[in-house]
């Protein structure tokens, strides 16, 4: 098998000697080659470079201390240039990894190293050690699944910045950015349901030519993992999971009275005196499926359909708090809202259905309209509206001992206003569990053979 050889040169004490570096690419479809350099226990300082592979040689215009005591690393990967919607950017082909001295004395007048890339799959990214800057990086997505990266950092000249990108099961991407700022769009759709992991390296440009191009670091951001969303596609599959469970429960529908919340007493006090009885939505947890849309990404509050089989009253106890909250179903339950199927998960018992409920045309429904799957309001198999013959409506829901439907309402609630009109009430309830929500959610039970895709 054919091999390509490139060297690096540079100087050691400036004057008094020469280090070499030979690499062995163990194939042909290197376009250039990233080294990241840097003192082994201060990631800090150090250099990011690139460099063409067709030319064959390189000097460094840098210069290694002996004797210092220091050890560098040195990470070399080899790439392979790709355009994807007319964005170049650069595919993992190889990699190596050594750590070395620059040892002082007449022996070491002269230091050549020699470093043969190997084609295995690469599971680090670079510089991935354990110092590291809390570089904030946001996630953006847009259907199907387009992921853009922002950062609020703002630099007041121009930096270079070094993305490197890692999908499981595919292979790294390096994409090299200049800016004041971070807002970078992957030139691909990523698969659904994928682990992720993104980092960057951002510096100045100490040396350019046409060949090569030397980076002093100045930021090496910890990785920021997340999981590629569900698209339209998955979330199909995962309503057609969630209606085969219900084909082999016994089940029924039933009209219920009320939506609730169970909360804490600190809770709704907080509400009463510093929001005039306004209880307000907040951000979707990461309860649920981690590749739910939703996570973090709309504000609402969730109501409890759930009863008791044998009163079909709501259930007698509380997760989540002492108080709970009941509001007239219909009195949220309208037609002018729009309802989506957004999730079905369980936590090792009971499984459960998220559903959306958003105003028409508002933003979050917009937001719903393009990822999640809209459900009719009046005719659905987890929760609806029917219409009575005095034009007033009823909401029908699914019930089960092994479903329960629970509604993420969009909207603020004005609970004063509903306790005065009497369109809901307060009741103590006693509490199981630990008695209240967990701040980032519980994720469902990946090892379920039911909810999972």
């Amino acid at each position: 098998m054919s091999t390509l050889e490139v060297f690096f040169r540079g100087q050691i004490d400036s004057i008094c000697g020469q280090i070499c570096f030979k690499v062995i690419i163990p194939n042909q479809d290197v376009d250039i080659l990233m080294l990241f350099l840097v003192y082994e226990h201060a990631p800090h300082y150090g250099i990011s470079l690139t460099a063409d592979t067709s030319t064959k040689e390189h000097e460094l215009p840098m210069n290694f201390l002996s004797g210092s005591g220091c050890s560098y690393c040195l990470e070399i990967y080899g790439l392979r240039k790709k355009i994807e919607s007319d964005r170049e950017f650069y595919e993992y082909q190889s990699y190596g990894r050594t750590v070395f001295q620059v040892m002082k004395g007449r022996s070491a007048s002269n230091l050549n190293l020699n470093m043969r890339l190997s084609e295995q799959e690469c599971a680090f990214l670079p510089v991935d050690c354990a110092s590291k800057d809390n570089l904030q990086i946001s996630i953006h997505h847009k259907p199907n699944s387009r992921y853009t990266f922002k950062s609020n950092q703002k630099y007041q000249s121009d930096k270079t910045w070094i993305l490197i990108f890692k999908q499981h099961g595919e292979k790294i991407s390096v994409f090299i950015n200049t800016g004041k700022r971070l807002k970078f769009t992957l030139p691909f759709e990523l698969h659904a349901a994928r682990n992720c992991e993104i980092k960057a390296i951002i510096g100045s440009v100490l040396y350019e030519s046409d060949v090569v191009r030397i980076i002093a670091n100045e930021v090496n951001s910890k990785k920021l993992r997340f999981k590629s969303y569900f698209t339209k596609q998955e979330y199909q599959a995962l309503l057609n999971r969630t209606l085969s469970f219900i084909k082999i429960l016994p089940g029924k529908f039933n009209t219920i009275d009320y939506l609730y919340r169970n909360k804490s007493e600190m809770y709704f006090a907080s509400i009463r005196e510093y929001h005039s009885g306004i209880m307000k939505p907040y951000k979707k947890d990461h309860n649920g499926d981690p590749c739910s849309v939703i996570n973090g990404n709309i504000d609402g509050l969730f109501f409890s359909t759930a009863v008791d089989f044998q009163t079909m009253k709501p259930l007698p106890e509380s997760l989540y708090g002492p108080v709970r909250l009941h509001i007239d179903a219909s009195t949220l339950f309208t037609p002018n809202f729009n309802l989506y199927f957004a999730d079905f998960y369980c936590h090792y018992r009971v499984h459960y259905v998220t559903v959306v409920l958003t105003p028409k045309r508002s933003p979050t429904d917009k937001f719903c309209e393009g990822r999640l799957l809209k459900l009719d309001i009046r005719q659905n198999p987890f929760i609806y509206l029917s219409e009575t013959k005095e034009d007033f409506y009823e909401v029908i829901v699914y019930l089960s001992n092994g479903l329960r439907v629970e509604v993420f309402y969009t909207e603020a609630v004005n609970i004063s206003r509903i306790i005065e009109n009497q369109q809901g009430h307060f009741e103590r309830v006693p509490t199981i569990g630990r008695g209240e929500s967990r701040p980032s959610g519980i994720p469902k039970n990946n090892l379920c053979k039911i909810c999972n895709l």
